[in-house]
C-alpha cells in the first residue's frame, strides 16, 4: 500500500509539473508559435541540407568496390588513345575492361541536360552488370543494332520515352562530320533497376561507342576512361598502381581511382561541400539560440512573480529549474520534429536533383538533429532557469 500511495504522489505531482509548463508554453500562444516556427525552419534546412550529405556517404558505400576508372592524368576530360585498353587488359588481377566517351549533351534544349556516353556495349554491360539489369529481349536487340541505346529508367519516366523511339541528342563535346552537333539514336533497351541495383545508371544514356566515333570530326580512336572490374577488392590499390605504372612518363599518363573516389573527386569540384553546408547551417543556429535565448529571457522576466507564487506554495528551487529546462527541451524538441519530418517528406525530391533518389532521410539525420535540438534547449534555457533558481522568494513576488 504504501508503495502505491508512493507512486501514485508521483504521478500527481509530474502531472502537476506538467499542467504548469504546459501553461508556460500557452501564456504567449503567438510567442510560442513564432520560436517554434523559426526552430522548426531551422531544422527543416538541416535536415534536407545534412541529409543530402548522408545520403551522398550511403550511396557512395553502395558503390561497387572492385571497379576502376582510368582517365587522364592532368583532366579527367582529356582524351586517351583507345590503344590503352589492351595494355590495361593484360595487368594481373584484371577482369574485365571497357572504354567510355564523355557525350555530355541534352534532348531538345540545355534545360534537359543529362549524362550521355559512348561505351563498347558487350563489355560495358559485362562491367556494370550488378548494377544494371536489361532485359535478354532488348539487350539482343541493343547488341545488334548500330545507333541503339540503353536508357536508365528513370531517364525513360522524366522524358515519357518507350522502346523503338528515335530520340536526337546534342553534344556539348563533339561535332560531327556534316558540322552538325546531333546524334539520333533508337532506345532498345531500358535499365530497370532492381532494389539491389545502384541507383547510379538510372538518370544516365549509353550509345554504341562506333557509331559516334566513325561520325565525329575529331579525336577519332580515343576515350576518355577505361572502366575495370578487379577479381577481387582486396586488389583494387594494386592493380590501379600498376595501371598508373604502365602509362607514367608517357605523353597521356593516366590516374585510377574506384568508383567511390571518382564520385568524390568530381563532388569535390564544385567546392568542399561539408564545409559548405556547416558553415550555413552553424550561422543559422547560432541565430537561432540568440534569438530564442532572447525571448526565453522575456518569458523568464514575465512570470518572476508567478515563480515567486510556486516557491511559496512549496516548488523547491530545483524543480522550478528543472520546469524551466523541460518547457525549452519541450518547444525545441516538437519544434524540431516537425522540421525533420517535412525534411523527410521534401528529401526525395531535393536529393533527386542530384541524379539518386535514396528511399528515406537517413537516420543518423534524426540523431543529429535531436542531439542538436536537446543541446539548443538546454542552451537557451540554462541562464533563465539559473536565475529562477536562485531568485529570493520575496524579491520574485514583488517582480523584481
Amino acid at each position: 500500500m504504501k508503495s502505491t500511495g508512493t507512486h501514485a504522489a508521483l504521478y500527481d505531482r509530474s502531472m502537476k509539473h506538467w499542467m504548469l509548463i504546459s501553461a508556460g508554453l500557452r501564456r504567449k500562444p503567438v510567442r510560442t508559435f513564432l520560436t517554434g516556427f523559426a526552430v522548426a525552419v531551422a531544422f527543416l534546412l538541416f535536415g534536407v541540407m545534412h541529409g543530402v550529405l548522408a545520403g551522398f556517404d550511403d550511396a557512395l558505400d553502395s558503390l561497387s568496390q572492385t571497379r576502376l576508372r582510368v582517365m587522364n592524368r592532368a583532366n579527367m576530360l582529356s582524351p586517351l588513345p583507345i590503344a590503352h585498353g589492351a595494355r590495361i587488359e593484360i595487368v594481373e588481377g584484371v577482369r574485365d575492361v571497357s572504354h567510355i566517351a564523355i557525350f555530355g549533351g541534352y534532348y531538345q534544349d540545355l534545360s534537359q541536360s543529362f549524362n550521355i556516353a559512348a561505351v563498347e556495349m558487350d563489355s560495358f554491360l559485362r562491367v556494370v552488370l550488378e548494377e544494371l539489369t536489361v532485359p535478354d529481349d532488348q539487350l539482343a536487340n541493343l547488341l545488334r543494332s548500330r545507333t541503339g541505346a540503353v536508357v536508365g529508367s528513370k531517364l525513360v519516366e522524366r522524358f515519357g520515352w518507350q522502346i523503338g523511339d528515335q530520340i536526337p541528342v546534342v553534344s556539348f563535346f563533339y561535332v560531327n562530320e556534316s558540322g552538325g552537333r546531333t546524334w539520333t539514336v533508337e532506345i532498345l533497351a531500358i535499365a530497370e533497376p532492381r532494389d539491389e541495383d545502384s541507383a547510379l545508371f538510372a538518370n544516365e544514356m549509353y550509345f554504341h561507342y562506333d557509331y559516334l566515333d566513325e561520325a565525329r570530326a575529331t579525336d577519332r580512336g580515343t576515350v576518355h576512361q577505361f572502366m575495370v572490374t578487379v577479381d577481387d577488392r582486396s586488389l583494387t590499390d594494386s592493380v590501379a598502381e600498376e595501371i598508373d605504372a604502365l602509362f607514367a612518363n608517357s605523353s597521356n599518363e593516366t590516374t585510377t581511382l574506384d568508383d567511390k573516389q571518382y564520385i568524390r573527386s568530381q563532388l569535390a569540384q564544385i567546392g568542399d561541400l561539408q564545409l559548405f553546408v556547416n558553415s550555413i547551417l552553424s550561422a543559422v543556429l547560432f541565430t537561432l539560440l540568440f534569438l530564442t535565448g532572447t525571448t526565453m529571457m522575456q518569458s523568464m522576466r514575465e512570470r518572476i512573480p508567478e515563480l515567486g507564487v510556486l516557491k511559496s506554495m512549496g516548488y523547491t528551487d530545483g524543480s522550478v529549474f528543472r520546469m524551466i529546462l523541460v518547457e525549452s527541451l519541450v518547444l525545441c524538441a516538437v519544434a524540431a520534429g516537425i522540421g525533420l519530418g517535412v525534411a523527410a517528406w521534401v528529401f526525395p525530391s531535393v536529393f533527386g536533383a542530384f541524379g539518386v533518389v535514396p528511399p528515406t532521410l537517413p537516420v543518423s539525420v534524426y540523431g543529429i538533429g535531436f542531439g542538436i535540438a536537446a543541446a539548443l534547449a538546454v542552451g537557451v534555457a540554462i541562464w533563465p532557469a539559473w536565475r529562477a533558481r536562485t531568485l529570493p522568494i520575496a524579491q520574485a513576488v514583488s517582480g523584481r
